[in-house]
């Protein structure tokens, strides 16, 4: 059986809203630095899905709290904090690619952690589309990751944390309510992040200039970012399974690309074929399906 129509609907909409935030983390860091702007982001999206975590709180059940507990540190917590320490050193470019492996770990801990059948297509596939993110900043005159290489170890961890919480998620909260995963989650990671947050100097950066838009962008982060695109995060891979589920991150490279053209950047021929070879795999991935 192969994926849905509104299965892919809702990976495209994911890579749209995952491939934007970089944009909002961009200009959050523009008044306070990136471990403020995690635990904001963090602590927005637990004030956002507190109502949630009140109502469904009957239906939590206690032999699964670890599940719920490994999720929110995996799937939000450490990943919100390594991106934006990345963001710091890092081009857009090389960021987004490292974020395409995702599905790579995602299948490498699926195979040896949590009993997944191995299905050569599929790694093919993963292959394909690696390569196609690959080529999209291959070319790109403006990167600096061969002076910055170090400060891509935490996209690494972040990557590797995605690809443990669709893990988990798949094998032990598969019957789990999409915002009951994410409402719990947050309630785990959400007021520690407010306790670091006020330990820092947060509340002096209010003064400065840039204050109105950076949190603007970090609320809009948190709650379409975070919040939303973490609820369908789970309701996808559900329905699917961890791999199509992690294809968002092979997208999001494709989603950078075009917003930088609407900002005036020109499309090179190796974007095309990079975007090409992203589909392909896509495809090759879909068809291993039985």
């Amino acid at each position: 059986m192969q994926y849905s129509g509104k299965n892919w609907l809702m990976l495209i909409g994911l890579s749209v809203i995952w491939g934007f935030s970089f944009i909002f983390m961009k200009y959050g860091l523009k008044t306070f630095s990136w471990d403020q702007v995690a635990a904001l982001r963090i602590s927005f999206s637990f004030v956002f899905t507190l109502p949630l975590f009140i109502y469904y709180f009957k239906h939590i059940k206690r032999s699964e709290i670890k599940y719920y507990f490994a999720v929110g540190f995996f799937g939000s917590g450490l990943p919100a904090f390594c991106f934006t320490f990345a963001q710091t050193h890092i081009d857009s470019g090389i960021t987004g690619v490292l974020n395409s492996l995702t599905p790579v770990f995602t299948f490498v801990l699926g195979v040896f952690l949590f009993s997944l059948q191995f299905e050569w297509r599929k790694f093919w596939g993963i292959v394909v589309a690696l390569t196609g993110a690959l080529v999209l900043v291959a070319f790109d005159t403006s990167s600096t990751g061969n002076s910055n290489l170090l400060y891509a170890l935490p996209l690494f961890v972040a990557t590797m944390s995605y690809a443990m919480s669709a893990n988990i998620v798949k094998k032990y909260l598969q019957s789990a309510h999409p915002l009951v995963l994410g409402a719990v989650g947050f309630m785990f990671i959400g007021i520690p992040a407010i306790t670091y947050l006020f330990s820092t100097d947060f509340v002096s950066r209010t003064s400065i200039e840039t204050f109105n838009i950076s949190f603007g962008s970090i609320m809009a982060l948190s709650f379409f970012g975070t919040v939303l695109a973490s609820i369908g995060y789970y309701m996808l891979i559900q329905k699917t399974d961890p791999i199509f589920g992690s294809l968002v991150a092979y997208l999001i490279p494709v989603v950078a690309i075009i917003a930088g053209v609407l900002d005036g950047e020109q499309l090179k021929s190796w974007h095309f074929a990079g975007m090409g070879f992203i589909l392909a795999g896509i495809y090759i991935i879909n068809r291993s399906r039985k």
